[in-house]
């Protein structure tokens, strides 16, 4: 093939070498360019393969470097051996020719002296692109090396360096992991760029003009026979015949490239199946490795990579290295990922394999099934051959009739025992087949699971989880539904037919309204049954929608130039319909509901009686559209906005001349009064909102920082603070007498289009171009809920009036319904108002039905596990309390709070607290005896034994400063910890106490085990050991931690111990000191505590890297990984009483709960959402046909009390 060029580079990106190639992305460049330009930082993300490196190198870095003259620093990859940001400075040495980096080139003083060098060898812009940054957060990396590279990005982001642009790319599976890490860091934040796949549309363009322009010879290819190619490598659950579908690029590429080929072999004419191109493909892949590295790979995918019934199984990327020559597993593994036969995903700081393709999978499987039949074939021949020699030796020994029936006998009887044999096999291989098909399945289902949660549609996700066969044999499902339910997922979505503009909820919550933009208005049911009402007859787009105080009524405003007044059950025809010369942009009622007061582009504002009865008051008009118009709480004013740049205060009446509220520089977008009346706020598209006296005295507060033109301003309930909506992607809350810094909300990658308070004022809901509404904390703590799911814009949301649900309104045509209490899970428990640090601790009650949490605001609260009812609330009115715990029968509970003070409370909260108070020295910490007669408290480095009733005198034990103490499991004995040499010592003071001597440094921990007769201890000298409680022989030293021990715990038969670390690790040792212990491995950050399930089989650490994680304690399978928190875990238990599920306690002042059991689990996933799979997306996910699909979700949707739609909802697709 001398002299041919293909102009298709396969499953690479392209360079800037093959630029002149590099077509569909001219429009997409541009933009990426022009937000380079705008910000000295930006983060370009999108799937894998989507095209980002080819984007940036063959695209935007050589437009860069001749239109603006940019000097480029690029690193593509990021080796585990080396510091990255040592990687960043000697590569901007050698691309920027500043001579030899320095020997430290890893500090980021060293980085900023190559900037510095930089700069006085030319003025030219500098671009730093850093590629496959998600490479340096794989398992195994050097977590401390990549926060140094971080730290030095940001400190290069912050330098107010003119001409320095920093790109930072990665796959978007990442993302989430990224912010992490940069949490604070708001430079690297703030601008982000998502860049999606071609569309089949866009490929069958490109495909045919390479073909045509750019291969050696040129090939005339179609665009219709191509089309059919690039529709068989769309993205799964995407439409088939729709050109807007988005491809799998690196398959488009090599189908692309092997019909070139051909084609320019003469080996094809006319297009073919995709499918028959990668198995070729494939083949190629395999024999460039070599013989040895080859049968290496083949055995991995044949193996591991595919089910008996040939579809995709996952395999973690530590089970493929393990089932790899580990001189080849580097070589194999990097090779198939590149060619996209294996593709790679991030799960939970580790990543997972899987077959790039069915059809990849369906070689592999025909492989699998030669190499089978083949090795068949070999076997069956060497039984032949035996059984030949074996009819021969019969022959030669036959010696006669008597010994021949002998012989016969034998070999029949020989041959049925063979038979059972074979049969009890064939039997057992039936089963292990159907075993294998159904766990094919479920890893298929979890795949698809995976698939859509990472594609914002985790309420899609959660049906393929309960069509899981066995879910409890499946080691993914746990960890696939804590992450699924962990989102904010709605409760139902309903489908309208247009593009919805804005939405509305009843005044009782049971009903949702929303208008479109073509077509009806609808009111549905919240609770997703019934059939939805259809407001019909509005012949333009409709702008505003709202109920009548009394629920009874819809009024709509329309572009048609009409409002209507509608029964909201959708009897009869309108009761009032009013044309106007122009459109109408709004239609309110009065408070009463007597009235509605308009607003019309033909410039008038007008109240009318709302039973349309009557002449309209004409309040006047202004000088250019009327954009909106609202009632005075009381009901006698009205305020209206205008294009005029003004707004105007009237009489309700029509008395009187307006106060004209005047001072924007540009249109006014909206305007509405304080709860009180007293106060007007107002949105203009002058970058402003403004304040003003409804009365029109004084001046106004401008609330000015927005960058971008403002939508929306709205009060708080208490009329207090202000919310804005801006144009700039940011949302801001400020205090409305315009003191103080505002709080900004940002996170919002497009401009914002609106932003409400909830009832109570505490959240602020916000709605989006980059399609998502967001919920935040008014006063800006913690971070946002992202509302994911639409496939348009999110143009409207609002606040039920109890303030329990959420609705949103998009261009996608769909409005959902959605809990404002956040996701299903975790269970929160923290108390109204309570500062960041609330919750200081946490503990279960005996039997497992109440948590008790020791609040920050001076209560313990005592909840319902299930998270139901009102808390009892226990307030000591003494200062925040540091700890709670229950006592044995769960009847009381004591409490320790920061003024040194301890109490034991009725959990009932019935009757005073009994105090306990040592005048002299303050109390650390308190426990009830195994019988609840007493309390061990700690006061100033002093054990001390109160009776829980507070008489009498309590018994002080002899201690060294110990600031921790534990009762022994009967009650006799007490440990203490925090000291240098722990004690155990006899509860009534008598006798003389035992010294636990041999640990180097401080014991962190102590406690006794179930049975009383041994110790264990953690300390900072990096062990644990194991003591006999009375003091006699030696300690059993368990010895391997490389950092200090925090804690050691024993399982409940008394014959496990486990520890958490400093060194990352948890380690599970047997309590005598005999063999290996199991060592838990995965958090990215210290271990502070471990502990053992009550059954024993299971462990639960927390750690500083912000999870915990639930282990098997035989080191088996793979961690349940729980994030809920912002900050570090501070401590986890288990249920004690058999219900699976863990309590863990969050340094930023949370405690949640979390169900293990697989039931409970599968519970909640059938109760968090009613909506049901479209046709589509099961023919996608769950392999049914057709006809299949269509009844399936006819029969889901009756389930949920609604009729199904004549065309369901559309294909999911992203974002662009």
């Amino acid at each position: 093939m001398n002299g041919l060029v293909n102009p298709f580079l396969g499953p690479q990106p392209y360079r800037a070498a093959d630029r002149e190639r590099f077509f569909g992305r001219e429009t997409v460049t541009q933009r990426l360019v022009n937000r380079i330009l705008a910000h000295p930082c930006l983060t370009l993300f999108g799937p894998s393969g989507a095209g980002k490196s080819s984007v940036m190198q063959a695209g935007v870095i050589p437009l860069l470097e001749e239109a603006h003259e940019f000097r480029t620093v690029r690193i593509d990859g990021w080796l585990a051996g080396e510091a990255p940001l040592a990687r960043l400075v000697r590569t901007m040495h050698a691309e920027l020719e500043l001579g030899p980096p320095p020997e430290q080139a890893g500090t980021v003083e060293a980085l900023d002296s190559a900037l510095e060098l930089a700069s006085q060898r030319s003025d030219r812009p500098v671009l730093i692109y850093l590629d496959q940054l998600e490479q340096l957060f794989l398992p195994g990396r050097d977590v401390e090396a990549t926060g140094a590279l971080l730290k030095g990005l940001d400190a290069l982001a912050r330098k107010p360096v003119r001409g320095l642009h920093l790109v930072l790319a990665m796959r978007e599976d990442y993302l989430g992991r990224f912010r992490d890490r940069v949490r604070g860091r708001r430079e690297l934040l703030e601008q982000g760029f998502r860049l999606g796949p071609l569309t089949v549309g866009e490929m069958v363009r490109v495909s045919c003009r390479l073909a045509t322009e750019k291969g050696l010879p040129t090939q005339p290819w179609s665009e219709q026979e191509v089309r059919a190619l690039m529709r068989q490598v769309r993205m799964a659950g995407q439409g088939e015949q729709d050109d807007d579908a988005e491809v799998q690029a690196a398959f488009a590429q090599i189908v692309c490239r092997a019909l070139w080929d051909e084609r320019a072999r003469g080996q094809a004419v006319e297009p073919v199946a995709a499918e028959p191109m990668v198995h070729r493909y494939l083949e190629a892949t395999l024999d460039a490795l070599g013989s040895d590295k080859k049968r290496a790979a083949r055995r991995l995918l044949e193996q591991h990579l595919i089910a008996s019934d040939g579809s995709r199984t996952l395999l973690t990327e530590q089970e493929a290295r393990a089932e790899l020559p580990p001189e080849h597993a580097d070589e194999v593994l990097t090779h198939l990922e590149a060619a996209a036969v294996l593709h790679a995903e991030q799960h939970q700081g580790s990543r997972y394999f899987e077959l790039g393709h069915d059809w990849l999978a369906r070689k592999v499987f025909d492989l699998k099934q030669q190499r089978i039949e083949r090795e068949s074939g070999q076997r069956q021949r060497r039984r032949e051959a035996a059984e030949r020699r074996r009819l021969i030796i019969l022959a030669s020994v036959a010696v006669g009739v008597a010994a021949l029936m002998a012989l016969l006998l034998i070999w029949a009887w020989t041959e049925r025992t063979h038979a059972e044999r074979a049969k009890t096999a064939a039997d057992g291989a039936k089963q292990e087949a159907v075993k294998q098909a159904r766990d094919a399945r479920g890893l298929a289902l979890m795949a698809g699971a995976r698939d859509l949660q990472g594609r914002g549609y985790a309420a899609m996700a959660t049906k393929l989880l309960l069509e899981v066969p066995e879910p409890e044999q499946a080691r993914w499902w746990t960890q696939l539904a804590h992450d699924v339910l962990k989102e904010p997922l709605p409760e139902v979505t309903f489908q309208g037919t247009a593009p919805l503009n804005v939405a509305a909820f009843s005044p009782d919550g049971l009903r949702v309204a929303a208008a479109s933009r073509e077509g009806p208005a609808w009111v549905w049911r919240v609770d997703g049954t019934g059939t939805p009402v259809a407001l019909t007859g509005h012949e333009g787009i409709v702008d505003s929608i709202e109920f009548s105080p009394d629920g009874q009524w819809v009024a709509t405003a329309s572009r048609d130039a009409t409002v209507r007044v509608w029964r909201a059950d959708g009897t009869g025809t309108p009761e009032a319909l009013w044309k106007y010369e122009d459109t109408v942009h709004s239609a309110r009622f009065s408070p009463d509901g007597q009235w509605l007061v308009t607003a019309s582009a033909d410039m008038s504002v007008q109240v009318r009686r709302a039973d349309g009865t009557g002449e309209p008051v004409m309040l006047g008009e202004h000088q250019a559209s009327v954009l909106s118009a609202r009632f005075s709480p009381e009901g006698r004013r009205v305020v209206t906005a205008s294009w005029d740049r003004t707004a105007r205060v009237w009489r309700a009446d029509g008395k009187g001349p307006p106060i004209v509220l005047k001072g924007h520089t540009k249109p006014v977008f909206s305007a509405e009064f304080s709860p009180d009346g007293q106060w007007v706020v107002t949105a203009s598209e002058d970058k402003t909102a403004r304040v003003w006296r409804a009365d029109g005295t004084g001046t106004p507060v401008v609330l000015n920082g927005h960058e971008g033109s403002v939508n929306s301003a709205t009060f708080s309930p208490d009329g207090q603070w202000v919310v804005t909506a801006s144009e700039d992607k940011t949302a801001r809350v400020w205090k409305a007498d315009g003191t103080g810094s505002p709080t900004v909300l940002n996170g919002h990658t497009d401009p914002i289009t609106s932003a409400e308070f909830s009832p109570d004022g505490q959240w602020v809901v916000t709605t989006s171009f980059d399609g998502t509404a967001r919920v935040w904390r008014a006063d800006g703590r913690g971070s946002p809920r992202a509302l994911q799911g639409h496939q348009g814009w999110v143009a409207d949301a609002r606040f039920s009036r109890d303030g329990q649900r959420i609705i949103t309104a998009s261009s996608d045509g769909a409005l959902r319904v959605w809990k404002a209490g956040g996701p299903e899970l975790p269970v929160v428990f923290q108390g109204p108002g309570e500062a960041a640090d609330a919750v200081r601790s946490a503990r279960f009650s005996p039997d497992g039905q109440r948590v008790v949490t020791a609040g920050a605001d001076g209560a313990a609260r005592v909840w319902r596990t299930e998270g139901t009812g009102a808390p009892v609330v226990l307030d000591g009115r003494a200062g925040p309390v540091l700890s709670a715990a229950f006592s044995p029968d769960g009847h009381q509970l004591v409490t320790v709070f920061e003024n040194g003070s301890a109490r034991v409370w009725r959990t009932d909260g019935m009757g005073p607290p009994v105090m306990l108070k040592n005048p002299l020295r303050p109390i650390g910490s308190a426990e009830f005896s195994p019988d609840g007669q007493s309390v061990l408290i700690t006061s100033g480095g002093e054990p001390q034994v109160w009776r829980a009733d507070g008489s009498g005198t309590p018994r002080v034990l002899k201690s060294d400063d110990a600031r921790s103490a534990r009762f022994s499991r009967d009650g006799q004995w007490v440990v203490t910890a925090f000291v240098r040499v722990p004690k155990v010592q006899r509860t009534d003071g008598t006798g003389t106490p035992v010294l636990l001597q041999g640990h180097e440094r401080r014991v962190l921990s102590a406690e006794f085990s179930q049975d009383s007769q041994w110790v264990v201890t953690a300390s900072e000298d990096q062990t644990a050991r194991v003591w006999k409680a009375d003091g006699t022989g030696t300690p059993v030293v368990l010895k391997g931690h490389g950092g200090d021990v925090y804690s050691a715990s024993f399982s409940p038969d008394g014959l496990w111990v486990v520890t958490a670390s400093a060194d990352k690790t948890a380690r599970v040792w047997r309590a005598d000191g005999t063999g290996t212990p199991v060592v838990l491995k995965g958090h990215l950050n210290v271990v502070n505590s471990a502990s053992f399930s009550p059954d024993g089989l299971w462990v639960v650490t927390t750690s500083v890297d912000q999870t915990a994680r639930v282990w098997r304690a035989d080191g088996t399978g793979v961690p349940l990984v729980i994030q809920g928190c912002e900050s570090e875990v501070a401590s986890a238990e288990f249920s004690p009483a058999g219900q699976q599920q863990v309590l863990t306690v969050c340094a930023d002042g949370q405690a949640q709960l979390w169900p293990l059991d697989v039931s409970e689990l599968q519970r909640r996933l059938r109760a968090v959402n009613k909506d049901c799979l479209p046709p589509d997306v099961r023919r996608s996910y769950l392999d049914e046909r057709e006809e299949q699909a269509r009844s399936g979700y006819a029969e889901c949707e009756r389930a949920q009390g609604r009729d199904p739609l004549v065309t369901p909802p559309p294909t999911l697709r992203l974002l662009p």
